[in-house]
């Protein structure tokens, strides 16, 4: 037990090991970068004046590099010793960084609200270049990508090809000399995109289906890319983007792995970019409460509070017992994730990932919803003590939609427990 505590008192405005609650997950290094980052975003953070002028400075960015922010979010659940010399925010010791680690870095920015949202492309657009690619390409790509000098994100869906990426249509045809690619297609939906120096995109190499895809890496400003901004409801920093491709002529070696490993290389990524889905989807429910239950205390309707009306002490109720279930079951997925191989990991949890994903779609949503209600109107104004709530209700479809649509991930989650179902019996009548 320890007497720690940390940030709101407020019901379950904080994860309960902020509360001073024992926890077989957290040490004191994880409590260390927690009050390290809150610190850091209050001191850096400016939402308001960021979204008035439609972009984060990129003066920003360059901070976060120096600051430790960028090369712990690239690396995910693990720092690969060849990052070591990169600066880790709080001084955290590259050896020591885990998956709760990651846990409590993407829960304290998603708090700060805007300065996550650029953050997106690096957190999916590095991994396959730091475990894919060559050791040159490596070399070449990655120091600019950890430095802050150069950004990437990741470009896989099209406008005819969102969850089932085995349908994607962009071509990347090998020149006679074997020096080039020629790639033509278009990418949608691309976040980060317009502020991108690099792609890392899924393209076809070969024929039709899984095995025909390939991931190339393709520099942004080659002749024949064309770039244009997607307004979307929610996430307005991010920078979604619709990408075109005439005839680029991309190096050869920019191929990131071997070609026909695409698919492979898109299915492992997806794994980490849905649990980082689900510590947004976590901090977002944590503010909708936060700020209801302020709400609730001082709004007087009929006499007496919000607060004392069991109704809304129902609708708190309902959502506190969801948010709590849904950090338990994240944090033992981060756990099983830290013991097992990368490729257990994505062997045995693919589907359970693909679940947990949705989720916390589902309660993101509902949480976001209830606390709409209890604002009343404002909860539907962008300024003034509903705006936390009003935008994060206006964002949460990007909760439910991106890293694999609902429905498809619930499909997902049947078919791959089914398979390991399978698997354990085949063992068990094999010992028999």
């Amino acid at each position: 037990m320890t007497t720690d505590t940390f940030g709101s008192t407020l019901p379950w405005a904080e994860p309960p090991w902020y509360t001073g609650r024992p926890s077989p997950y957290y040490k004191e290094s994880h409590r260390h970068l927690r009050n390290v980052v809150r610190k850091w975003v209050e001191e850096n953070v400016r939402t308001e004046e960021w979204e008035a002028a439609g972009e984060v400075p990129k003066a920003v960015y360059t901070k976060c590099a120096k600051d430790g922010l960028l090369m712990p979010i690239a690396a995910g659940r693990k720092i690969p010793k060849e990052w070591y010399d990169y600066p880790i925010i709080g001084g955290i010791k590259p050896e020591e960084w885990d998956g709760f680690h990651d846990l409590v870095l993407w829960d304290e920015l998603y708090r700060g609200g805007a300065i996550s949202s650029i953050f997106v492309g690096l957190t999916v657009g590095a991994p396959p270049i730091r475990q894919y690619a060559s050791p040159e390409l490596r070399a070449e790509i990655l120091p600019q990508i950890l430095s802050g000098q150069k950004r990437i994100s990741l470009a896989i869906t099209e406008p005819s090809a969102g969850s089932d990426v085995r349908n994607i249509t962009t071509t990347a045809e090998k020149t006679a000399d074997g020096k080039h690619y020629i790639v033509n297609g278009e990418k949608k939906w691309i976040t980060n995109g317009m502020f991108s120096d690099y792609f890392c995109a899924a393209v076809r190499t070969g024929g039709p289906g899984a095995e025909g895809l390939s991931f190339l890496l393709i520099d942004r400003h080659l002749h024949g890319i064309n770039c244009r901004k997607i307004e979307i409801g929610a996430g307005k920093l991010s920078a979604t983007t619709y990408i075109t491709f005439e005839d680029v002529k991309v190096p050869a070696h920019y191929l990131v792995g071997a070609e026909g490993g695409g698919f492979k290389f898109i299915m492992s990524n997806f794994n980490h970019e849905r649990v980082w889905i689900v510590f947004q989807a976590l901090r977002g429910a944590r503010i909708c409460l936060e700020d209801a239950f302020t709400w609730a205390q001082k709004r007087e309707v009929f006499g007496q509070t919000l607060i004392s009306q069991p109704v809304v002490r129902h609708k708190l109720g309902i959502c506190g017992k969801k948010v709590d279930a849904l950090q338990a079951w994240t944090e033992q997925i981060v756990y099983e994730l830290e013991h097992l191989s990368e490729k257990d990991g994505n062997r045995l949890l693919g589907g359970t990932t693909a679940l947990l994903k949705v989720e916390a779609g589902m309660v993101g949503k509902y949480v976001a919803d209830e606390c709409v209600k209890i604002m009343g109107g404002l909860g539907l104004t962008k300024t003034g003590q509903g705006a936390r709530i009003e935008a994060i209700s206006r964002g949460v479809i990007g909760l439910i939609v991106p890293g694999g649509s609902e429905d498809v991930m619930i499909d997902l989650g049947v078919r791959e427990a089914l398979k390991l179902s399978k698997a354990r019996g085949a063992a068990g009548t094999s010992r028999l």
